[in-house]
């Protein structure tokens, strides 16, 4: 090896040491909370189950949906404010009503859901989302999502957190250069040696496991920062393909008359003669007098199961449909996009993926603790050989003050 590329090397190694050592820890905690996010919904139910399922007969249907949210508002609070209405995922869940209401601590609003039997139309109760300027009080699953993309310090942590994730994008990347084997190396390098010292061991174990998964890591990290700046990501994917807004400004036209909304049963009625097939996520509802209805109704094909690409807005007044998506009228970008967190959960491949991601987030510490001890054995080799020079020039002074006085 070369001066020239030795020093690189160094260069490279000091780089990788210090970022792993600053960025690392959060490295773990992002991959831990990760790992039990890819189980988000069914945990989530397991520790939730007199809230959130139902023994309702689940061969009947479902009760009207105007019924269902008259008796969630029975039990919404005096300054609470619908949001929406969110689909079970399954016949064994209930209804999901979203609503919001100032904050007592703050001057931010704070979100609840209430529970409703979809056959029988009971309320099973209601819970608050995290609000951490009231302490962290919450679901414990969104606790760990808060972790996973803000630190639970809001909008601050979730700056902060993107901001990392392109300094993890750039730790990968020195790894990489290090792992990166000299001609005829290559197998030593895809291997881990067998009967190696427990140092040498250790030092095999995180080169490995970084090259191996550094393929996953690059997508989780950088799909991660897409989604805490999208903005910024829709820019940089819209050139090379055109990505839709996800979020497009729709009103009403107000009546000069009676401001009656539409029923729910109209809105699903629209929406299911312009989307016959499919399944429903959720219903936004108008947020003030000029507001919409925002219909998300998942196609079957369709890969992320949470937030559906297909949506409708529909006049709240006159049930007039103001804008649209389709699978259809889907772009390259839009594709891209659409991809994105389903693959970062786990889902678009179902149990096998989230598998994968809970394997997946477990690597960060595997490869935090190896690059730690990988640090400590340089650390001690290091003390001992300063010993040994010190020791050596002791010997060496003691000589010449021999000579000297001889």
């Amino acid at each position: 090896m070369d001066l020239t590329l030795k020093s690189r090397r160094k260069l490279w190694l000091k780089v990788h040491l210090y970022l792993g050592l600053v960025v690392g820890a959060v490295f773990v905690l992002v991959g831990l909370t990760g790992s039990l996010l890819a189980f988000e919904f069914p945990l989530d139910e397991r520790l939730n189950s007199k809230l959130m399922t139902v023994s309702g007969n689940k061969e009947k249907s479902y009760l009207p949906l105007d019924v269902l949210v008259a008796s969630g508002l029975s039990a919404l609070p005096a300054n609470g404010n619908a949001l929406s209405l969110a689909f079970p995922r399954h016949s064994g869940l209930a209804f999901e009503l979203w609503f919001e209401q100032p904050s007592p601590n703050s001057d931010h609003s704070e979100s609840h859901q209430i529970f409703i039997n979809p056959y029988t139309g009971e309320v099973s109760g209601q819970r608050l989302k995290v609000d951490f300027a009231r302490g962290w009080r919450g679901p414990l699953m969104d606790v760990v999502l808060r972790l996973h993309y803000s630190l639970a310090i809001g909008p601050t942590g979730m700056t902060i957190m993107g901001l990392i994730g392109l300094v993890l994008v750039f730790l990968l990347l020195t790894g990489l250069i290090l792992w990166w084997p000299s001609p005829g190396k290559l197998k030593k390098a895809l291997t881990i040696k067998s009967n190696a010292s427990a140092e040498r061991f250790n030092f095999d174990l995180h080169k490995t496991f970084g090259f191996y998964s550094s393929v996953v890591l690059l997508f989780l990290a950088l799909s991660g920062v897409y989604m805490i700046f999208p903005e910024y990501g829709r820019g940089l994917v819209g050139v090379f393909s055109p990505v839709t807004e996800p979020y497009p400004i729709c009103q009403s036209v107000v009546p000069k008359g009676d401001k009656k909304r539409i029923s729910l049963a109209e809105v699903t009625a629209i929406a299911d003669a312009r989307f016959p097939g499919g399944d429903y996520r959720w219903i936004g509802y108008p947020a003030n007098e000029r507001g919409v209805y925002v219909v998300g109704k998942r196609e079957v094909d369709e890969v992320n199961r949470k937030s559906p690409y297909r949506r409708l807005w529909i006049d709240q007044y006159s049930g007039a449909i103001i804008h649209e998506r389709t699978g259809n009228s889907r772009s390259a970008g839009d594709i891209f996009v659409e991809w994105l967190y389903p693959l970062h959960s786990g889902e678009a491949f179902g149990f096998t993926g989230q598998l994968i991601i809970l394997i997946s987030g477990l690597i960060p510490l595997v490869l935090y603790v190896t690059g730690v001890i990988r640090w400590l054995h340089k650390q001690g080799a290091t003390r001992k050989n300063k010993l040994k020079r010190k020791g050596a020039e002791n010997t060496k002074n003691q000589l010449i003050s021999s000579i000297r006085d001889y």
